[in-house]
């Protein structure tokens, strides 16, 4: 281990630090939006039954949208696809502060943006990841995969919190400028790489005479050519739908309803996911060379369920946080080599339609798994159903690393 090498692409990539700085700062708006908007909602109507509606209309863009983004990612630059999507979100975002200080801000007008917001965001990320495929050479991968994540869970950790101080001591308006701010660091970051790095000013095209649909189905025909992809797709999918009911519904009714503990135990658990994460990034960052990356993977899986079926039994806040730490140290891990494998097997003219096709899945399996958890719920009770979501997850890896390709995986 190098404790140097986490530290590489910062020092050898100029292309990376602009990427990661701007990131880095957008997310910590893109986070805080995510608390300022509830607020706002609420502050207008006091209805939740209008906050679920604006928050489906957030997330149904990444239903409609992601597999032909993917296919832009490969057919448009990249960079450009980035910057329209970010100079989308900040006049967006200007104009909800502008109209909150005339006081003109409805719910029709809200219901709009958000969903615009919501597109716009299914257009930036395929093609941020498939940038990131292009930015993060084979010597800088292992650690710039782990800033970039470190850097992720730094924005989950930091931003919602921001966002309630802005609530708190400020205003709605204040935030959504705040928001608007963060965005053009990014926008500034992302223009630097376009006018300085000439291997990303184009991007690989397939044939211009190619339809939307045939250059899809060509994205598909590339997932399916390695076992590692399509195989990870499936094993995720059903990973996904076990997690996902596991955070948001389950470990908060553990602690309050179950356990009895106090509400702001929930907010130190959650923030041990954070703290796990960032550590298990800094250690993987710093290994050059991995070796068993199948077995390692799929491992960290199996443990990160295991700790979660440990919290259905464990009384103890302590023993609870560190069960929390262990399960995200498990996903980060997960997270690195899986993003490092694909970026080594999928050819960069095709890899946003492949990284489409993963988070399509994911986006299908969440509300899954939202559902899945409250029918067990009501049938089974709740540790049964956090039994047998973690028990899942722990199947489901071994059961992956059963097949050869996977488990042989260097």
């Amino acid at each position: 281990m190098d404790k140097f090498a986490l530290l590489q692409p910062l020092r050898t990539s100029r292309s990376f630090t602009a990427l990661w700085g701007g990131q880095l700062l957008s997310g910590f708006g893109n986070q805080a939006f995510g608390v300022i908007l509830p607020m706002v909602v609420y502050t207008l109507t006091g209805s939740a039954l209008t906050m679920g509606v604006i928050a489906t209309l957030r997330v149904i863009p990444q239903i409609l949208l992601q597999p032909f983004t993917g296919v832009m990612a490969d057919r448009f630059p990249r960079v450009s696809m980035m910057l329209t999507s970010d100079l989308m979100r900040f006049a967006l975002l200007l104009t909800l502060g502008i109209l909150g200080i005339s006081h003109h801000l409805t719910i029709p007008m809200l219901e709009v943006m958000v969903f615009v917001y919501g597109a716009m965001s299914v257009l930036f990320r395929p093609a941020y990841m498939a940038l990131r495929r292009q930015i993060f050479t084979p010597e800088i991968r292992n650690a710039a995969i782990s800033l970039t994540q470190i850097g992720t869970q730094m924005t989950s950790l930091v931003g919602p919190a921001l966002g309630g101080v802005i609530m708190t001591l400020t205003s709605s308006v204040v935030g959504f400028v705040f928001d608007a701010a963060t965005f053009l660091f990014s926008i500034i970051s992302l223009l630097w790489i376009r006018n300085t790095d000439v291997h990303l000013k184009t991007t690989p095209r397939k044939d211009k005479e190619q339809t939307f649909i045939q250059d899809l189905m060509a994205g598909y025909r590339e997932t399916t050519r390695h076992p590692w992809v399509w195989i990870g797709i499936l094993a995720w999918t059903f990973i996904i739908i076990s997690y996902s009911g596991l955070i948001p519904i389950l470990l908060p009714w553990l602690l309050k309803v179950h356990f009895k503990f106090p509400d702001y135990t929930y907010g130190i658990v959650v923030s041990m996911s954070g703290i796990g994460a960032m550590l298990a990034g800094m250690i993987v960052g710093s290994i050059r060379k991995w070796k068993h990356r199948g077995v390692i993977s799929y491992g960290a899986v199996a443990i990160q369920g295991f700790a979660l079926l440990a919290m259905a039994f464990i009384h103890w806040l302590p023993g609870l946080m560190l069960m929390m730490a262990i399960s995200s140290a498990g996903n980060m891990l997960f997270g690195i080599i899986h993003e490092g494998i694909l970026q080594e097997l999928v050819p960069e003219a095709f890899f946003g339609r492949v990284i489409s096709l993963e988070v399509f899945s994911a986006s299908i399996a969440q509300p899954i798994g939202y559902l899945l958890t409250g029918t067990l719920f009501r049938r089974f009770g709740g540790i049964h159903t956090m039994m047998a979501e973690a028990a899942t997850m722990c199947l489901v890896a071994m059961a992956t690393l059963c097949f050869p390709t996977i488990r042989q995986f260097k």
